[in-house]
């Protein structure tokens, strides 16, 4: 608000009022931004924090770190134009993919499914308000405000798996006994067990559980957002994680604001995460 009327100020001429509330404006920024706790909110005002240091004359502040980028020219159609949009992530799974380093198409199903096998029991727990018939593909409360206080216990013990390394067989048992039901989380047409085993085995613990917490603090804005492929990788040491994430953009295609705040969180906790622009070559 005090944005736009320093801008209907400076728009009116009236320089000094434009000024004092361009620099109010920026204040209260400052102040927000300590308290925030909805990722898209803090981006918002990311974005609007260097329009008012512009507005006021003042330097502008470092960029934040862009995600690492790694460039591929393909080919993906005779004529160098066409195909689906799922046709380049396909061909950058296809082109990187090998027998020693698998890559998947996986997008938004990985780290919900095995979220969503992990806590399965936290979230179909027959809590007041639920479930009011047999063919709920998930809980009616799932994206009210309290729907994660209100099981915060079980979800707490879930993860508690992630700690004592019970996971892993935890999420295996839970594919087995599961396996078909409806859920919100769980792809059965993706999350096979082959899949299941090597992101088990390529994914450290820590790292699902930060990506989990992320989940539960906003379960329908987090849940997009996610890379499209997944690379597991030869361990080369003891302390290398073994996979990467993969975000694949096609000519003309740019990064979602969702797909930049997972993006930031994957950099901001070290996990190996990188974009791919895929750019058109001629066919020879």
């Amino acid at each position: 608000m005090l944005y736009q009327l320093g801008r209907e100020a400076e728009r009116t001429g009236q320089s000094d009022a434009a000024v004092s509330l361009y620099a109010e404006a920026e204040q209260a920024l400052g102040t927000m931004a300590d308290g925030l706790g909805d990722d898209a909110e803090a981006q918002a005002l990311e974005r609007l924090l260097p329009r008012l240091r512009r507005r006021l004359g003042w330097p502008a502040l470092p960029r934040a770190t862009e995600p690492v980028t790694e460039r591929w020219a393909r080919c993906l159609a005779p004529t160098g134009r066409g195909g689906t949009a799922s046709c380049v992530e396909l061909a950058v799974r296809d082109h990187l993919s090998c027998d020693q380093a698998p890559v998947h198409y996986v997008e938004n199903t990985l780290l919900t499914g095995l979220f969503g096998l992990l806590c399965w029991e936290a979230i179909f727990a027959p809590l007041p308000g639920a479930f009011f018939h047999p063919f709920h593909s998930g809980p009616a409360d799932l994206y009210r405000e309290d729907f994660v206080s209100r099981r915060r216990e079980r979800f707490d013990a879930c993860l508690g798996k992630l700690v004592d390394g019970s996971y892993r067989e935890a999420i295996r048992a839970a594919w087995r006994e599961k396996y078909g039901l409806a859920s919100p989380f769980v792809h059965w047409g993706v999350l096979d067990e082959r899949l299941i085993d090597q992101a088990l085995y390529g994914l450290p613990a820590e790292h699902l559980r930060l990506c989990f917490e992320r989940l539960l603090a906003d379960l329908k804005a987090n849940r997009a957002g996610l890379p499209d492929l997944i690379q597991f990788l030869p361990r080369d040491d003891d302390e290398a994680p073994r996979y990467r994430f993969i975000e694949v953009k096609g000519p003309g295609d740019r990064l979602q604001d969702n797909q930049r705040r997972w993006l930031a969180f994957f950099h901001r906790h070290a996990m190996p995460a990188v974009v791919c622009h895929v750019t058109w070559q001629a066919a020879p």
